[in-house]
């Protein structure tokens, strides 16, 4: 090179390249060839200096053109307007920086750069490539400003330390699909994206240490990390991502090692997707606000979760949270939160998978349906102090759930839609005191060790218990409402057993059916209450004779009347003893003649009444003496009334000794 060709401001560039000092030219052009050749050789090294290039405020004419170079000298030009885009594509170069220059882009595909690439505060009116790049110290883009519509293209980079975007402003898609990061990449403070289109793209990418767009984060349009590896913990901790009606961050089957955590202020328009996403820590939402009305707000289903998912306090989503099929180490906490997708589902559960507890209780609210079926929840499952609401619909389907705890729908739980627990094995008390329900409440064919009904209990509709089994029922029976399903509802006690008519009014609150009475009669017997089980009986021969046929319904009375369908013996006695009082004392005055008077034995009244009495037994009265006029229908009243008592005791007795 001849150094008279070149200007004053480059010979004192020049001059200091040898030594690497900084030299600051501001708005000074130099041209772009000249520096291109000092680091290609041009310029002798001087022995017992490092040689470099330090420019500061420059105006870079022409185009730097490094493709496929090796430049062994670092590269500093801060502060710098380039008039062309510079390209390094292929080459090969140390530290590269270009803090707080302006430039039309950055070219630097298949570039290798053996220190940091800098660009914090660059100001690009057009993208940077990096497809392929290798970066061995950090990329940092802190700051920097980009405008395209593909900002950032870097498929495939591998940056060994940390990817640096804090506070950048990147009007277009940041784009790392199947990256690697040996640090961590940082996004706090950034705005990324536009409407409509992709903001943050990371496929596949590997992040051996976190990933944070934390702090004032924003998005436009899409952010995916699908099928993302993290090392560490994921934080998208106060960020608002905004893509409405559409997928605003795509987390599909994305691995963290560490905790997720989308919370402290985050917000969102359009869905959070998560399917089959891995979580080894804790999953928070807590002070999260998602939006996609009408759809699924957060969609994750077949996620793994290692130690808990949070959703309290303070998180809100209007559209509904889907969580099929997630299995999660730990509990999962909704207390206090709420959502809202009326008419339609808000909570779903199917076939979740919880090792702690499920909780929805101190103020969470919910405003369309919560479904957990086919689901398995090793601790209690809470609802105290919910508030849901699902007018005309179901507001809590719990369907084939097995909770090693029990269900506490207690303290102020309320709910104006249908309450559904079918099939369900609940290993402790399933409590509804204090329990508001405006909607039936079905609970069929659940087992639960109690079932507890408080005084203060207002079930306003239909109850149904069929075929559902319960160790201890703890109720009150005056809060059951006018219409109860049990036939088939089992009980092993009864807290409060008495007064018997209370408990049977509530079985008369649906149509007759013989094993509830039964069950109940059942039931006092164990506890010691035999004349209360008597009584529960002798109610069901009462009911079920109410809907029989006329000639059923007769010789029932005659039941009823004298022995109280077995269950009252004590009536026969009565009615034999006065039959006896008046045969004795009609005999007594009115002899009946002997059929044989030289053969009968000595008349006895009362003997003789009981002898007609007692169609069995005899005592030679009655085949010795026989009555005459009125005496024979006397005496054929006390036939047959014996043979009414005898049968209706026969009767009576087998039905009270075989329980039926």
């Amino acid at each position: 090179m001849i150094i008279e060709d070149l200007s004053e401001p480059e010979l004192a560039l020049w001059e200091a390249f040898p030594a690497a000092r900084p030299v600051d030219l501001p708005g000074t052009p130099v041209r772009a060839a000249i520096i291109a050749r000092m680091l290609l050789g041009a310029r002798e090294r001087l022995a017992g200096q490092t040689p470099g290039m330090h420019l500061s405020g420059a105006r870079i004419v022409g185009r730097l053109d490094l493709s496929y170079a090796e430049v062994q000298h670092p590269l500093i030009l801060t502060k710098c307007e380039f008039e062309e885009t510079p390209v390094f594509t292929g080459a090969r170069t140390g530290l590269v920086d270009l803090t707080a220059s302006r430039a039309p882009g950055l070219q630097a595909v298949d570039a290798v750069i053996g220190g940091a690439l800098r660009l914090e505060g660059c100001e690009l009116a057009g993208p940077i490539q990096l497809a392929g790049a290798h970066v061995s110290g950090t990329l940092n883009l802190s700051g920097a400003a980009i405008h395209a519509l593909q900002a950032v293209h870097a498929d495939g980079l591998i940056v060994d330390r940390d990817l640096l975007c804090a506070n950048a402003v990147i009007d277009g898609e940041l784009r790392v699909v199947g990256a690697r990061i040996g640090g961590t990449m940082t996004l706090d403070g950034a705005r990324v994206g536009r409407s409509g289109g992709f903001s943050l793209t990371a496929e596949g990418v590997v992040i051996d240490g976190g990933l944070s767009c934390a702090r004032g984060f924003r998005s436009w349009g899409e952010l995916s990390v699908q099928e993302a590896r993290i090392g560490r913990r994921c934080v998208f901790s106060g960020a608002q991502l905004s893509n409405p009606d559409g997928i605003a961050l795509n987390a599909e089957r994305l691995s963290v090692e560490g905790g997720l955590r989308i919370d402290d202020g985050f917000s969102t328009e359009g869905e959070i997707l998560l399917r089959g996403a891995r979580v080894a820590g804790s999953l928070r939402f807590a002070q999260a606000s998602l939006a996609n009305p009408g759809r699924r707000a957060l969609n994750a289903p077949l996620m793994e979760i290692g130690s808990g998912l949070r959703l309290t306090p303070g998180f809100v989503a209007n559209g509904e949270v889907f969580l099929d099929s997630t299995q999660v180490r730990g509990s999962v906490n909704l207390d206090g939160g709420t959502l809202s997708n009326p008419g339609a589902t808000a909570l779903s559960l199917r076939r979740l998978g919880i090792t702690g507890r499920l909780s929805c209780s101190e103020g969470f609210r919910a405003d369309g349906e919560i479904v957990l079926i086919n689901a398995r929840i090793e601790g209690s499952l809470a609802f105290h102090g919910a508030a849901l609401s699902n007018p005309g619909g179901r507001v809590l389907s719990l369907w084939e759930v097995i909770a090693g705890g029990g269900i506490d729908c207690c303290e102020g739980f309320a709910a104006t839609g249908d309450v559904s627990i079918r099939n369900s094995q609940i290993a402790a008390t399933l409590c509804l005191a204090e329990t508001t329900i405006d909607g039936d409440l079905h609970l069929r064919g659940v087992e639960a060790a109690s079932l507890k009904i408080g005084p203060q209990t207002e079930l306003l509709r239909a109850v149904d218990l069929r075929h559902s089994r319960v160790g201890v029922l703890d109720d009150a029976p005056s809060r059951w409402p006018a219409h109860v399903l049990m036939n088939g509802f089992t009980y092993d006690s009864l807290e409060a057993p008495l007064p018997v008519q209370e408990r049977l009014d509530w079985l008369a609150r649906e149509a007759y059916q013989p094993q509830p009475y039964e069950q109940l009669a059942a039931v006092y017997r164990r506890q010691g209450h035999d004349e209360a089980a008597r009584d529960v009986l002798l109610a069901k021969q009462r009911r079920r004779r109410s809907g029989r046929r006329l000639g059923a319904r007769l010789w029932g009375y005659v039941q009823d009347w004298t022995v109280g369908y077995g269950y009252r013996p004590f009536r026969a006695a009565l009615w034999l003893a006065a039959l006896l009082l008046v045969g004795t004392v009609v005999f007594t005055a009115h002899l009946p003649p002997a059929f044989k008077p030289g053969e009968a034995p000595p008349f006895n009244a009362f003997l003789y009444t009981l002898d007609l009495l007692l169609p069995i037994i005899s005592f030679g009265q009655e085949s010795a003496f026989g009555p005459r006029g009125a005496q024979q229908w006397l005496a054929a009243a006390m036939i047959t009334a014996g043979w009414i008592l005898a049968t209706t005791i026969l009767a009576g007795l087998t039905r009270a000794l075989s329980r039926q």
